[in-house]
């Protein structure tokens, strides 16, 4: 059912003027609206998914003022010919959520040296050339991740990490919080295999499946996604493996939470920042545009979320 309405979903986005708030572009441009567009990666997760939705409900307000027309692309290269359509069609504003930041650097410094605002989402580009960021700490998130890896096992034991596209911006800031801590603090825990979950479940049970042979003893799994550790989870089980103690994750989803409700032993804990951030990100570009100060980088607070404490959190679940 769910990839059902992501399906749904993507085919209305790419409807002409679907998403084109306010009377549409040309209205917008004629009547003095400010005009925002908002680049978005593929909605192929469930993170991605509910800020799509938060994103579009901000979006659908003020509309004497704003007119937004919002995009999720089909791919990285998709998004790359979108963020040049956007920028040679003269927007007030425009909202990048980078698929692959690296990828999106060189269009996102055009687009911010062509004297257009631009704000980067939650995945920074490899660049300081913008207006204003929005995003969760994901660097504190992996160094939350590691305390948390590092007490359970008591400052031993060894390890595998599930990373999400391997040397993208938000991959590196996941990963190294994670091993600057834990060089720092726990010297006895040692990283033996890494390998790519991306973001979401089919790739984090890949992953996992082809590591677990190699490796007859891993104690926990540090995984950069939710749904990647819960595919690795599945890995886990389905090879009847006992050594993994607990594997932690990443970004809240309901599967993940509705694991550590059950008690389920094997859920350790989620280093969690919420899709909602999309939403206020959209609202303080409002207030961007209406004229109102601002700081450049804006980092939202992080969560560890775990058995004891998951019940507070639900309700922010993807």
């Amino acid at each position: 059912m769910k990839k059902a309405v992501l399906v749904i979903c993507a085919v209305l986005l790419l409807v002409p003027g679907f998403m084109a708030f306010g009377g549409g572009q040309q209205e917008g441009a004629d009547s003095g609206v400010m005009r925002v567009a908002i680049s978005l990666p593929p909605a192929n997760n469930a993170w991605q998914a509910k800020m799509l939705d938060e994103i579009l409900a901000v979006t659908a307000t003020d509309l004497e003022e704003f007119s937004f027309i919002v995009k999720s692309a089909v791919d990285d290269a998709d998004q790359l010919n979108m963020l040049q359509t956007f920028k040679s069609d003269n927007y007030d504003m425009i909202i990048c959520l980078p698929g692959n930041g690296t990828l999106m650097t060189p269009i996102c410094e055009e687009i911010y040296e062509s004297g257009t605002k631009l704000m980067i989402i939650d995945r920074a580009i490899a660049s300081d050339k913008y207006t204003v960021f929005y995003a969760g700490d994901n660097y504190a998130c992996g160094s939350n991740a590691a305390r948390y890896l590092g007490d359970r096992l008591g400052g031993k034991g060894d390890i595998a990490i599930l990373r999400s596209y391997v040397g993208i911006p938000i991959d590196l800031l996941r990963y190294n919080g994670f091993v600057d801590v834990l060089k720092k603090e726990y010297p006895g825990i040692n990283i033996v295999v890494e390998g790519d979950g991306e973001f979401n479940q089919e790739a984090g049970l890949k992953a996992m499946s082809n590591i677990l042979p190699a490796y007859e003893k891993i104690d926990a799994v540090y995984c950069q996604d939710d749904e990647a550790a819960v595919g690795a989870l599945t890995a886990i089980e389905n090879a009847g493996r006992d050594d993994v103690q607990f594997v932690t994750g990443f970004g809240g989803s309901r599967t993940a939470y509705k694991m550590m409700t059950e008690k389920n032993p094997l859920y350790g804990a989620s280093m969690s920042y919420f899709p909602v951030i999309g939403a206020d990100a959209v609202v303080l570009a409002k207030e961007i545009l209406r004229g109102a100060s601002f700081e450049k980088d804006n980092i939202a607070p992080t969560f560890v979320v775990d058995q004891d404490n998951v019940a507070e959190y639900l309700n922010h679940a993807y």
